[in-house]
């Protein structure tokens, strides 16, 4: 009983906290309630886009709903429906060159387990050790650095690495990096 009070009491001061904040940033809408603004110039840069691209689809007589402070927003309806109208096709192929790619800041990728995180160190590893020197290491969280300068080349080594390495983070089993690579 007494830690469930410590704990309300801990919430309501938070709460209270956060009513004495003098101004929510507020982010304009494609036509309806603002939403909180995202963190950086590059999420902004691409809210503001999606914004464009649903206020086109609105302008063919779509319905979806405004982005949110990541963009992510939705068609309202039935999706098999949608997909097979020839208004919606139309509205794709007029305001789809509005819609920029995700910005690697809100692309959400899963946490990895332990063992995952230690797998793609051995296959780094691995990679330099086969003949693809330049081969980074990863994160903390497991995933390789987008900003390491490595790119696979389809070269003999990379190939030769790929095959040899390939076990580790695939549960045991070989890839034809012929078709990995498509």
């Amino acid at each position: 009983m007494k830690i469930t009070r410590i704990v309300a009491v801990a919430l309501l001061a938070a709460a209270l906290a956060g009513c004495g904040a003098k101004e929510d940033p507020k982010v304009a809408s494609a036509g309806g309630t603002p939403t909180i603004a995202p963190t950086s110039d590059v999420i902004g840069a691409y809210v503001e886009a999606v914004r464009t691209y649903v206020t086109c689809l609105r302008g063919e007589g779509l319905k979806v709903t405004d982005p949110d402070a990541k963009g992510h927003f939705t068609f309202e309806g039935d999706a098999r429906k949608l997909k097979a109208d020839p208004k919606f096709r139309a509205a794709q192929q007029k305001c789809g060159g509005l819609l920029p790619p995700v910005p690697t800041e809100l692309i959400e990728k899963p946490a990895l387990t332990a063992e995952e995180i230690e797998n793609a160190r051995k296959y780094a590893k691995c990679m330099r050790d086969n003949g693809v020197p330049e081969f980074p290491d990863p994160g903390p969280d497991g995933y390789y650095p987008d900003n390491s300068g490595y790119q696979a080349t389809g070269s003999e080594a990379d190939l030769r690495a790929q095959v040899i390495c390939s076990p580790i983070i695939n549960g045991g089993v070989r890839i034809d990096p012929s078709k990995a690579q498509g």
